[in-house]
């Protein structure tokens, strides 16, 4: 059994390595030409996808790994600790993570070297070297999942709780995302927008999907008494994955494939779709098979090293500025009907908002086919949350937000105001709770919600101090320092601004007007005070940006040239009335809806005592009152 694994292993090296060897002989130099450099030796060119061929591996048994150990493979009922099973889950990520660490720091080297040229020279040139890997966009990428993956192999080393281990996704997720948010993709001018959004989804789910099929392949070979279980809960996450990840491949296809499907990278992008689409059918048609199944995940993830290894055909197409700088050509200047009209599809947040509806309403059913009853105003502000969401960043004024400060201001009020208040009345936690079903064994969902809600971490994170000083801090930090000028080239950085707003939105509001209640519970006077700290937070940034003399992010802004905003100062300095308009008035909103839910909790406290006391006879007034006389003795 071990002999037949190892020429199992081994067959699928020497195809890999084959493949890689056909795929650069067959590119050639076309790939250097194109961009003006010198074509490296043939052993640099081989070495690099060989490379990413290993490291892609890697990530997707880190990502699944860590994806099996903390929601597959059956945890321990008490505590936070890690299972026997879970525990050599995070072990075999960590390994894999410190492979993927090293392969990540050779290829930012390798890039750098090819990048310039193949003069291997410039690696002894710190000068140098550091000047490419800034000039040279994936090459920074890499070096962010080499750090990013060592930091999982430290975690995944040191660690026997479960919560450190989903900890550890947050790195991992990072060090899938970085070279691909970095990669040739964003670099395709018009559409890389939409590319890089299908490319990432594409990527996290794929990784995902073969790390935890490798994992349940291995509990199935091992017959451990859980296997059952884990190969259950792995075609789950092979029903979640899959459809992602080959809606994501194709999008990309779809974009980059520009000449043809008949050249070599055309393909490539065929033969990675038809071996997702054969691992969703052995998943579905043979369960019993997860080994299968990860075979062909791991063939699509070489085929992913492949197309890296080459230029896409039509890559370097001339663009205009616009498609350079956004990925797409605005229609010209904005009106009304323009901005509350559809515009430029946001591939990530159209998938978050219909996910994160589509889940909640789901639960709301299931409520209901139980028999019980979930109020319709939390599910009014949860999905009007989503859909304000989904218009924010995919309509007309998410696709000017890109290209104005002024419009731009205006998305950031909405995502990180409105859009979380809206989502936090929605208390999506409570209908978790309630729609989740109690007492599995093993742990299921329900159990590692609330494991999470009372983590140190959301302690610390919902603290009212930290939640007000990243709420507030952001706005200061992003704005008035180089940061958004440098992230503004960037479709990558946009997402992530836009994911902070959200994120530091709902954790701050969390605790003030959430229904759900929070790892650190508030009295309501305690939580007015909070929101009246905030509102001089407010008020000042949004003078300081009505009174700034100097353009924030003006190179970018200089460089797109709408001739519809002729002068950039002036569009600022309307930001600026946007952020502390709109700013101010969300938080009178919220002022009035918690005082509404103070003058309720009073109320039901209130109902709650009458009945208490109807029934012992108001045994507590009773007490008070004997105390109060005997006070009244003791004086006399």
């Amino acid at each position: 059994m071990v002999a037949r694994r190892f020429l199992t292993a081994g067959t699928a090296a020497v195809l890999a390595v084959l493949a890689v060897v056909l795929t650069v002989r067959g590119v050639g130099d076309a790939p250097f030409r194109a961009f003006g450099v010198s074509t490296p030796g043939e052993g640099l060119r081989l070495a690099t996808p060989l490379l990413r061929v290993v490291a892609g591996l890697a990530a997707g048994f880190t990502l699944g790994g860590l994806v099996a150990a903390v929601g597959v493979v059956p945890g321990r009922r008490e505590g936070a600790k890690l299972s026997a099973d879970g525990y050599v889950a995070v072990r075999r990520a960590g390994l894999a993570a410190a492979v993927w660490a090293v392969a990540a720091s050779v290829l930012v080297a390798l890039t750098v070297v090819v990048g310039t040229g193949g003069d291997i020279r410039v690696l002894t040139m710190p000068d140098a070297f550091l000047a490419s890997l800034g000039a040279l966009e994936e090459p920074a990428g890499l070096l962010v999942a080499a750090v990013a993956a060592a930091v999982v192999a430290v975690m995944c080393r040191a660690t026997f709780s479960w919560r450190t281990a989903v900890g550890a996704l947050a790195p991992a997720a990072l060090a899938v995302v970085a070279p691909v948010a970095t990669g040739p993709v964003a670099s395709t001018g018009a559409g890389h927008d939409i590319a890089t959004d299908a490319a990432v989804l594409a990527a996290l789910a794929l990784a995902a999907w073969l790390g935890v099929t490798a994992t349940a392949g291995a509990h199935r070979r091992a017959g451990r008494p859980s296997a059952e279980v884990v190969a259950r809960r792995a075609r789950r996450v092979g029903l979640l994955c899959g459809p992602v990840a080959f809606a994501g491949l194709a999008v990309v296809a779809a974009y980059l494939v520009r000449d043809g499907w008949t050249t070599l990278y055309g393909l490539l992008a065929v033969l990675q779709l038809v071996l997702v689409l054969a691992a969703g059918l052995v998943a579905t048609l043979a369960p019993r098979r997860p080994t299968v199944t990860a075979g062909l995940l791991a063939a699509g993830t070489v085929v992913s090293a492949l197309l890296a290894a080459g230029l896409p055909p039509g890559l370097l197409r001339p663009a205009s500025t616009q498609e350079t700088l956004l990925g797409f050509e605005l229609p010209g200047p904005p009106t009304l009907l323009g901005i509350l009209a559809p515009g430029r599809v946001s591939v990530l947040f159209d998938v978050l908002a219909l996910t994160l509806a589509g889940v909640y309403v789901a639960g709301v059913l299931r409520l209901r086919r139980r028999g019980d009853a979930w109020p319709p105003g939390r599910t009014a502000a949860w999905v009007g949350g989503c859909a304000l969401l989904l218009w924010t960043t995919t309509s007309g004024f998410g696709e000017y937000s890109m290209a104005m400060f002024s419009v731009h201001m205006g998305s950031h009020m909405l995502l990180s105001m409105l859009v979380p208040i809206l989502l936090v009345l929605g208390g999506p936690v409570t209908l978790a709770l309630r729609a989740l079903p109690a007492g599995e064994d093993p742990p299921g969902p329900r159990d590692w919600l609330l494991s999470l809600i009372a983590s140190p971490v959301s302690r610390f994170l919902t603290h009212p101090v930290v939640s007000l000083v990243i709420f507030v801090g952001s706005f200061y930090a992003l704005y008035f320092s180089p940061i958004f000028g440098a992230a503004l080239p960037y479709h990558w950085a946009h997402q992530l601004m836009n994911l902070h707003f959200i994120a530091t939105g709902y954790l701050f509001f969390w605790p003030i007007i959430g229904v759900d209640r929070s790892p650190r519970p508030l009295p309501h006077v305690a939580r007015l005070a909070l929101l009246l700290a905030s509102m001089p937070f407010h008020a000042f940034f949004g003078v300081a940006l009505l009174g700034a003399d100097t353009v924030i992010g003006e190179r970018f802004f200089a460089d797109l040239a709408l001739p519809w905003v002729p002068d950039l100062l002036r569009d600022q300095s309307l930001g600026g009335g946007i952020a502390w308009a709109a700013g101010e008035v969300p938080l009178v909103v919220v002022i009035i809806a918690l005082l509404v839910q103070w003058s309720r909790h009073d109320r039901v406290e209130g109902e709650r005592h009458d009945r208490r006391a109807d029934r012992d006879g108001d045994a507590e007034l009773t007490a008070y009152n004997a105390m109060l006389a005997d006070l009244a003795r003791g004086r006399r």
